[in-house]
């Protein structure tokens, strides 16, 4: 059965139902946990926007509860993980997939390690003109990464398992590191808060060209977001699955975004970093 077929096939499910609530009826165990994937993504991004909203008068440094707020912002991507590794896990339990799962699939994963890190970055300070072209790039490189995967995955090579040997560039969760890092700077006081500075973010600032606005100015760090969605669309770059795996239970497991979260967040919360 060629892969069109086995499409068609998968959908016709959809087609033959047409109740009004037809798409949540035929949502699966597997397909709800991808939604939860989802929601762990946008909940960060709304608590970034939060943590603004709470620090945007200050005139000193953050109080308790907006650095709790951001914490959680950090660690909601990470949540996220967890629910995109059980997905599959779930699908394969209950004997395969849903077509309808394998696109919510992607486009949580846009959300949670694409949109979410870029929002952080720019909650962080990273939010002249160029550092948003860098996060923008960031995001895009994310989708068309998605995308590719969705379209190629029948073509790249499979283990005896049936999964893929390797991953053609870097898989969009691999940002589990950005958000790690950037945990790690907020730890050590190096963001913008509001009106306050909370110390310069990581490798200054550099200016390309004199301009009233400070358009032509750039964070050094917003470079690190260029280069990782470069290396996410890259054909050549191969990665092993088995190396990813081993990355992600690192980031996941050992990170700072974990070290930070248990010392501020679930320990007393004080204004000096632990």
């Amino acid at each position: 059965m060629s892969v069109t077929e086995e499409k068609k096939k998968l959908l016709q499910q959809y087609k033959n139902d047409d109740g009004h609530f037809s798409l949540v009826r035929n949502f699966r165990l597997a397909d709800l946990i991808t939604i939860m994937n989802g929601v762990c993504g946008t909940l960060s991004i709304l608590t970034s926007a939060r943590y603004l909203l709470l620090t945007s008068n200050l005139p000193g440094p953050p109080s308790a509860e907006a650095l709790r707020t951001l914490y959680f912002a950090h660690l909601l991507p990470v949540l996220g993980f967890g629910f995109d590794a059980l997905d599959g896990k779930v699908a394969r339990w209950m004997g395969g997939g849903s077509m309808l799962g394998q696109e919510m699939d992607s486009l949580a994963d846009l959300v949670s390690f694409g949109v979410a890190p870029a929002t952080l970055a720019f909650t962080l300070g990273l939010r002249t003109p160029l550092d948003v072209a860098a996060l923008l790039m960031f995001v895009s490189c994310g989708l068309a990464r998605l995308a590719r995967f969705n379209a190629t995955v029948a073509l790249i090579p499979s283990d005896e398992s049936g999964k893929s040997k390797y991953f053609e560039g870097l898989p969009i969760p691999s940002s589990l590191f950005l958000t790690s890092m950037m945990a790690y700077w907020v730890s050590q006081g190096h963001y913008e808060n509001g009106k306050h500075g909370g110390g310069n973010v990581p490798f200054g600032v550099r200016r390309l060209w004199v301009d009233q606005h400070g358009w032509g100015e750039v964070h050094v760090a917003s470079f690190i977001f260029a280069v990782w969605g470069a290396m996410m669309v890259s054909k050549t770059l191969r990665v092993p699955v088995s190396s990813v795996n081993h990355v992600y239970f690192l980031s996941t497991k050992s990170s700072p975004s974990g070290l930070v979260f248990c010392c501020e967040y679930l320990l007393p919360l004080n204004s000096t970093p632990c």
